[in-house]
């Protein structure tokens, strides 16, 4: 997409990258269909050709990049602020992240990280609410008193 001629695309990549849209609304313009239309069926034939081995090297390689960027603290920055070029200010010098300092957590739970020292999942744990919110006592009444009321 680098070298699209295409506006309206690269006014709604420069939003992205200013943090003013997502993805997500990039993926369903009509300018993004129109350039993957065009480079997909190339893409595709490529893969088509490509012998399995270089397949898998790419998958492995793919792999490793997910694993170092799951392994790497997270960063939370809000959206940078659009600037006139002339009122650009020079950037400090990057600094690489440290990882804050925790104190020691007690043991996971069996329902925690799948790998010492990750992150910890959420996703097995069932939160129920301290009282019945309204769809709980609608089943609950269809189930003592029926459902033909």
């Amino acid at each position: 997409m680098a070298g699209t001629t295409d506006p309206r695309l690269k006014d709604q990549i420069r939003a992205i990258l200013d943090g003013r849209a997502s993805a997500r609304e990039l993926m369903h313009s009509d300018a993004f269909n129109v350039v993957l239309d065009q480079t997909m069926p190339a893409a595709m034939q490529q893969f088509a050709e490509m012998p399995e081995e270089e397949r898998q090297r790419l998958a492995a390689q793919g792999q490793r990049q997910l694993d170092q960027l799951r392994d790497q603290p997270s960063t939370w920055s809000g959206p940078v602020p659009s600037a006139e070029p002339s009122q650009v200010a020079p950037q400090p010098p990057q600094v690489a992240p440290q990882p804050p300092q925790v104190a020691p957590q007690p043991p996971a739970s069996p329902v925690g990280s799948a790998r010492p020292g990750g992150r910890r999942s959420y996703r097995d744990e069932v939160v129920t609410p301290d009282e019945p919110d309204e769809d709980d006592l609608y089943f609950r009444d269809r189930w003592q008193n029926g459902w033909m009321r």
